[in-house]
């Protein structure tokens, strides 16, 4: 069967593997010049910088982690955030660790309006009393322990090589188109489609369009100073009312340990045609209008719709990884 894979982010790229696996005749279109999606990393300065925000891997399902280990090895990175906040820089999510570095337990609330409220009023655009309950509900209950761990996950890395040379090993023998038209595909022909796009472009936007959050990027160099060293950790959140979400240290992530160091900081806005969609907005009218073109998508026979942007639900990458699986 010849069989035509839309994008070579994890989604498209574990597909391509699987039906190649089965002897099928697979080709990816990606409209980026690069593989790997949003995961895609490059070297900058000596530094490998994942070049649309940090991406940590961390998974408990044996599978994912075990298809992985096939193109990549992993480190031992386990990744740790710190927050700037009214009360000083402390460690996220909230646990005892936290406790003592603010010197008194707070309330939920408290940690919700110290934490929470303005770092996610800028991430989505709006104000938290708009926000539904499926983005507020996923606030984490305070931990028990001393655990500065951000995640908890049996399996936690960062590919040893970087995640686009995991992705070269992923696509070895798969041909891959760089740059296409996003709609190149509709002038192909092929027996079946796997499509990892927007849905709403997949229907030449019938019912309108679907809303996605955006980030944009600023990197740039520093050199090795207290306020960017990260000994404990890559990430700051700002948890305030700055403009951008975070500041990452790039460097920290395969233990590179230069002089100088590529910093990362994104800042949110609405998606549109000048930039990348990351996250979907898939609440209120949103969803409604999802539901509307999710019909049609079922109602495709030889089109199988998969990732982040065209199931329009955020999905972790061992999830893009599992649900193509």
């Amino acid at each position: 069967m010849k069989i035509g894979v839309i994008g070579s982010g994890l989604s498209g790229t574990t597909s391509a593997i699987l039906l190649k696996e089965m002897g099928h005749d697979v080709e990816i279109f990606e409209s980026r010049n690069h593989v790997g999606g949003n995961c895609f990393d490059s070297d900058v300065s000596g530094v490998k910088v994942h070049q649309y925000g940090a991406h940590i891997f961390h998974t408990n399902d044996d599978d994912v982690w075990n298809f992985l280990n096939r193109y990549t090895t992993f480190n031992d990175y386990e990744h740790k955030v710190r927050a700037n906040t009214r009360l000083g820089r402390i460690s996220i999510p909230y646990n005892k660790t936290t406790t003592n570095q603010i010197g008194r337990e707070l309330s939920p609330d408290e940690i919700t309006e110290l934490i929470f409220k303005e770092y996610s009023e800028r991430h989505w655009g709006t104000s938290w009393e708009k926000l539904p309950k499926s983005i507020t509900n996923r606030v984490p209950n305070k931990r028990d322990d001393f655990d500065t761990r951000y995640f908890t996950d049996k399996y936690q890395g960062i590919p040893s090589e970087g995640y686009t040379n995991m992705f070269n090993a992923m696509l070895n023998g798969i041909r891959v188109h760089h740059g296409v038209p996003k709609d190149e595909y509709k002038r192909l022909n092929f027996d079946f489609l796997v499509y990892t796009g927007k849905p709403d472009d997949f229907f030449d936007l019938c019912f309108g369009k679907l809303p996605y959050r955006s980030l944009r990027f600023e990197h740039f160099k520093s050199e090795r100073k207290n306020e960017f060293s990260f000994l404990d950790g890559a990430v700051i959140n700002e948890c305030n009312k700055l403009k951008f979400n975070r500041t990452v240290d790039n460097s920290v992530f395969l233990n590179q340990n230069l002089d100088s160091t590529i910093l990362t900081r994104d800042y949110p806005q609405e998606h549109d045609e000048s930039n990348e969609p990351i996250y979907p907005k898939n609440y209120g009218e949103s969803l409604m209008i999802f539901e509307r073109y999710k019909k049609l998508m079922q109602n495709e026979k030889n089109v199988l719709f998969l990732g982040r942007l065209a199931t329009y639900k955020y999905l972790d990458m061992w999830m893009a990884v599992k649900q193509a699986m």
